[in-house]
């Protein structure tokens, strides 16, 4: 069998391929079986059948394949047995058999036969028995694998001749895999009876084939070409995971072809043939509807007698158009492309005449709709050329939906009608500064970045009451400070507190101070913003509601922490939700959620930042603000457990934030998925990141850390010099709370920087330049000191970086001091930081073999650091371990327990040495090189360690083996 069309890349279904790897196992060993392959079209049962079929070929097995064609009039009885075995003619596989000749085996092509043209039941019985034979001979030494595919269009012979090599099939070589369509299947027609046959007498079981996930379609179109993450969330969207419609969506994307192809148009409306004109009507009824079509409102737009209307909605259902709902009373379509297919092919007038009917239906009674009535009618009216109707409806839909994503959509939709209509303001209900001002608020709350502070300044052109101004000015500000905007933003605040007076006191006097009080300190300049919080809280007590001052008791908790007082500021945060709480304010809950993690970030607490994030994130996602605060707390949870080693869940967490494509400060995914790209050697995918995050417009207090990842960036590409430079430029900035609270980790990294140029310098005999290196790294080393000291009441971090900065500065002097090293070691393990431990733990073991320790001393740091690299994945941290091992004949001793653990494991002992490897870090090709085998057998030892162990990744099954390795059993 030919492995079938060149697919670019063969992904998911890791699941079926092992079932399918187990039954061509049982067949080998003469204990054959049937599998009926079934899903919708296009889901991918051709692609998993060739991948079998090639997999099967490469172990030894005679693979043939035969397909049922779509043919018009009388069929051809046996087609897939005549492709089958029409390659074998004159093949030495049946050379000496004592079988008749194959063309005997199957009717004669030429004209239409039927069972009768073999002269009755005897001699189909002769021919069943004759074709089985042969499969038995061919299956004399290895398995025979039998594909029948598009069983859907199999004629009555054929379909008994499956049936009867089903049941023959059990004690033999022979593996019997049919395909066929499920949504296809008439409700009568032979192919159902015969499954349900099989799969009753247990002569077959099934495997169904589900849609792709998200991630797994994403890697099929990256195989065709670079795709952009909301492209592939699009597609994803609209295929539901179906391999072949979602290819076929980005063919037309890259065409520029804004509708449905025409080829996935004709594939989807074949589920129609069969159907009769009320049950086709019903579905044009249904695809204008949308996606849940509740069955009143069929009812009432198709105005058909009940029992007609019943009959025509079960043929829908029966040939697995239309999919109903029990519990809802409603129904929907079994593929929303069919729905778009469907509607494609209204014609010009029906569409609207059709909307306009369901508008109407659901005015006149709203308990039809399926969801939300007014984003129902926002829609039909629109789409039915009724812009008055619509601009009313679109706004009644925006101020009614929770989600600021989907109320934007509304808003749009209002803004675009305006100018259809005459009086827009008395359809509207609104004027059109309000409409402006509540839409730059969702598109804020959407993530839409820019667009909300342009129709704000819109809705401020628009404006001439000063308190109303004041508070837009406030709101202005608010949304310049996530798009980095900060000198705006403060700008725009100082205008709102000068616009709102201060007497009588006023919520709006709070809020206006609240907003200033945060630019503050985001600037780091916690004591005026402190100053500024304290008079807002008063002007809330003097007016009795704390509601208005709840930014500013937020703002004042990051404050204190800023100021060294940070158990009063995470008890300010704590307060701050109590309260958001019992106001059911979700912004203001949210907000703390941002602010309390980051004040434990600050002070180095990651567990308890990891904790509150994770809960943060989730109310972000139940409340709808996922592309706004959440973006923030999502990043902040990631930074948490990447620090604390949880590599896998972090990566979780960026790459959920990453295709949420908001414009909500994301700078912050993109360092922290930069630095994991870092640690893990994936040099590519962190300059990928870093470049992001450095197009996008950085807040002042992520300008250090980002110069530190660059620098350590530049220093694991051994370009020690342009990691001096930049981490210069930032010790050189305007002295700001920014540089001061990481400025022990700039010194720290500015140290090593200038340790690897004097080495080169050093190199080249250049006595001057060491010389210079030398009172540079002095000079670091002291500032170092002065700002730990400084911040170390801010944060516990300090301490860290300040032993990295000492110990680092005894490489500068050519004396690398181990005990440096090792208190270094220790001060991270205190912090919970696997991985600064497990780096300073190597820096600790070559400090020992420079001072001529013994290697069983050296190698103590050596192997605890390994231990922890291999299991974060941290490659370029094994590469510098596993060289300094190489040149010291240090033992690391990965993992000599691994021999005895087969009973615990499960693995063969070649299994175990790739395992061995795997845990190291090693490549698949470094694996092949040292066990002296093929890359391709290693990944086959690879996958079958992965599926024995019930793991995904090859880092999860390192995890394991360092755990038994860590914790031997008694």
């Amino acid at each position: 069998m030919e492995p079938g069309p060149a697919w670019p890349r063969f992904v998911g279904r890791a699941d079926a391929l092992q079932r399918l790897d187990a039954t061509l196992a049982a067949a080998a060993r003469a204990r054959g079986s049937t599998v009926l392959v079934e899903g919708e079209a296009g889901i991918g049962k051709t692609r998993l059948v060739s991948e079998l079929g090639g997999r099967a070929q490469r172990a030894g097995a005679t693979v043939l394949r035969g397909r049922c064609i779509d043919l018009v009039g009388s069929g051809m009885s046996y087609l897939p047995l005549v492709e089958a075995l029409w390659p074998l003619r004159g093949s030495p596989a049946v050379s000496g058999c004592s079988l008749p000749e194959l063309s005997r085996l199957v009717p004669e092509l030429t004209e239409p036969q039927t069972p009768a043209a073999f002269g009755g039941p005897d001699s189909r019985l002769r021919l069943f028995e004759e074709t089985l034979t042969l499969l038995e001979h061919l299956g004399a030494e290895a398995p025979v694998v039998l594909v029948v595919e598009d069983l859907h269009w199999a004629d009555r012979s054929t379909l008994d001749l499956v049936s009867f090599l089903a049941h023959a099939a059990r004690e033999r070589r022979l593996l019997l895999v049919a395909t066929y369509r499920s949504d296809e299947l008439a409700p009568d027609s032979s192919l159902r009876r015969l499954v349900g046959e099989l799969l009753r007498a247990r002569a077959a079981t099934a495997l169904a084939l589900e849609p792709l996930e998200r991630d797994e379609v994403a890697q099929l179109l990256a195989g065709t070409a670079p795709v952009p993450v909301e492209l592939a969330n699009e597609i994803y969207e609209r295929s539901q995971g179906n391999p072949f419609f979602a290819e076929e969506l980005l063919a037309a994307a890259v065409r520029g072809e804004q509708t449905l192809p025409r080829v996935l148009r004709d594939v989807l409306l074949q589920r129609l043939d069969g159907l009769d004109g009320e049950s086709r009507a019903l579905l044009r009824i249904a695809a204008v509807a949308g996606r849940d079509v509740p069955y009143r409102l069929l009812a009432a737009v198709a105005g058909l007698p009940e029992e007609r209307l019943v009959e025509a909605l079960r043929e829908t259902v029966e040939y697995d158009v239309l999919v109903p709902d029990q519990t809802a009373s409603s129904f929907r379509f079994r593929h929303s492309l069919l729905a778009e297919a469907v509607y494609a092919t209204l014609l010009p007038g029906e569409r609207e005449e059709l909307h306009e009917r369901l508008a109407r239906a659901l005015r006149a009674e709203p308990g039809l709709a399926a969801g939300p009535t007014a984003a129902e009618l926002a829609l039909h009216w629109s789409a039915a050329g009724r812009p008055v109707e619509a601009l009313r409806s679109s706004i009644d839909a925006a101020l009614a939906v929770s989600g600021p994503a989907e109320a934007l959509q509304h808003f749009d939709r209002a803004l675009e009608l305006w100018e259809q209509v005459d009086d827009p303001e008395s359809a509207a209900g609104h004027d059109l500064g309000a409409v402006l001002a509540r839409t730059a608020e969702v598109a804020y709350f959407a993530g839409a970045g820019q667009r909300a502070p342009e129709l704000l300044q819109q809705a401020i052109s628009l404006a001439d009451d000063d308190a109303e101004l004041g508070l837009m000015y406030e709101r202005l500000g608010t949304y310049l400070l996530p798009i980095g905007d900060r000198d705006g933003a403060r700008a725009a605040f100082e205008r709102a507190v000068e616009l709102v007076p201060e007497q009588p006191p006023s919520p709006e006097r709070a809020r206006v101070l609240s907003a200033l009080a945060n630019a503050l300190s985001l600037s780091w300049r916690p004591v005026e913003s402190r100053a500024v919080c304290e008079q807002a809280l008063a002007v809330a007590a003097a007016i009795g509601d704390d509601l208005p001052a709840l930014r500013a008791l937020a703002i004042l908790g990051l404050d204190l922490q800023f100021l060294g007082r940070g158990d009063e500021g995470i008890e300010c945060l704590l307060d701050t939700r109590r309260r958001a709480l019992a106001h059911g304010a979700v912004v203001e809950e949210l907000r703390t959620y941002v602010l309390l993690s980051d004040v434990h970030l600050i002070g180095g607490r990651l567990r308890e930042a990891a904790e509150d994030a994770l809960e943060g994130v989730a109310k972000s996602r139940r409340y709808g603000y996922e592309r706004s605060s959440g973006m923030v707390i999502a990043s902040n949870a990631a930074e948490a457990l990447l620090g604390l080693g949880d590599w896998a869940r972090a990566e979780e967490m960026l790459d959920a934030a990453l295709h949420l494509t908001s414009s909500f400060r994301p700078e912050g995914v993109h360092m922290i998925r930069a630095e994991l790209g870092l640690r893990r050697g994936e040099l590519a995918v962190a300059h990928q990141h870093l470049e992001a995050a450095g197009q996008a417009v950085l807040e002042p207090q992520l300008t250090a850390a980002y110069s530190c990842l660059v620098a350590e960036l530049a220093l694991w590409e051994r370009r020690p010099e342009d990691a001096a430079s930049v981490l210069d430029a930032a010790l050189r900035l305007d002295a700001t709370g920014d540089v001061t609270i990481r400025e022990p980790r700039l010194c720290a990294l500015a140290i090593q920087a200038e340790t690897d140029r004097a080495q080169l310098a050093a190199i080249r005999r250049d006595t001057a330049a060491v010389e210079d290196v030398r009172r540079r790294a002095q000079q670091l080393l002291e500032r170092a000191r002065h700002s730990a000291a400084e911040v170390a009441a801010v944060t516990l971090d300090a301490a860290g970086w300040l032993a990295v900065a000492e110990a680092e500065h005894s490489r500068v002097e050519g004396c690398s001091q181990p005990a440096l090293w090792a208190a270094a070691s220790t001060a991270w393990d205190q912090l919970e930081r696997p991985y600064p431990a497990a780096y300073c733990r190597w820096r600790h073991a070559e400090a020992l073999v420079a001072a001529g320790a013994s290697r069983a001393e050296a190698a103590v740091p050596a192997r605890e650091a390994h231990l922890v690299a291999s299991r974060l994945g941290a490659r370029p941290l094994l590469n510098e371990l596993e060289v300094l091992a190489q040149l010291a004949h240090l033992d690391l001793a990965d993992h000599p327990a691994l021999s005895g653990q087969d009973d615990v494991l499960g693995l063969t002992a070649r299994e175990r040495d790739v395992l061995r490897l795997l845990a190291r870090g090693n490549t698949n090709r470094e694996i092949a090189a040292e066990l002296t085998i093929s890359i391709k057998t290693t990944s086959i030892h690879v996958s079958h360690i992965l599926r024995k162990l019930g793991v995904s990744s090859r880092v999860e099954a390192a995890r394991i083996a360092h755990q038994l390795v860590a914790s031997p059993e008694d």
